[in-house]
């Protein structure tokens, strides 16, 4: 237990750094307010957009991506793969990446929404794929808001594709199992 104790008091005094470090150099700073217009910007847009008759079928598009983006997040800065100097909160380092809420749900619902048939859909998650390990990611380097450690663009862009392609099979398998059980009602 004494090991245990030990990294508990390095933790704290990591987080007690990491809050100081939040206050005088993340908030305020033009890299916090563009997360700020990040985050709600595209929930703004994404209700403007969605086709409010299948509201349900797409928002859980949009909780599958988060939810696994999260998750991938979290493995992702556990390891070391890369990092967020800019955060909204000071407890966002630990919790979440704005990027998972905002960003990858919008785009996922709008290219589910947008892109019914498989092979419009592949298309359409292959340039949103492109365009966000490729540009998106190198935009938020170059600002500043994440920092790749041990990481390449690379791993990004299949894994973008792979998470918009388990996506549609979910909601596919999701609607094939409503038909059946109302057929048996």
């Amino acid at each position: 237990m004494d090991k245990f104790q030990e990294i508990e008091k390095h933790y704290e005094h990591l987080r007690q750094l990491w809050l100081d470090y939040w206050i005088q150099e993340v908030v305020f700073t033009y890299q916090w307010w563009i997360i700020v217009f990040v985050l709600i910007i595209p929930i703004f847009i994404w209700w403007r957009l969605v086709d409010k008759t299948r509201i349900i079928e797409i928002s859980i598009v949009g909780l599958i991506v988060s939810n696994i983006a999260f998750i991938l997040d979290q493995i992702g800065s556990s390891l070391g793969y890369w990092t967020y100097p800019y955060t909204l909160t000071y407890l966002e380092r630990d919790m979440w990446a704005v990027a998972d809420f905002s960003i990858f749900p919008f785009f996922y619902m709008m290219i589910y929404q947008w892109f019914p048939k498989w092979e419009t859909y592949i298309l359409g998650i292959i340039i949103f794929a492109l365009f966000s390990a490729f540009v998106g990611e190198t935009l938020f380097q170059w600002l500043g808001i994440y920092v790749m450690l041990n990481w390449k663009h690379i791993y990004s862009f299949l894994g973008y594709i792979l998470l918009g392609l388990f996506v549609k099979v979910v909601l596919q398998r999701l609607k094939t199992l409503q038909a059946v059980f109302k057929s048996k009602e």
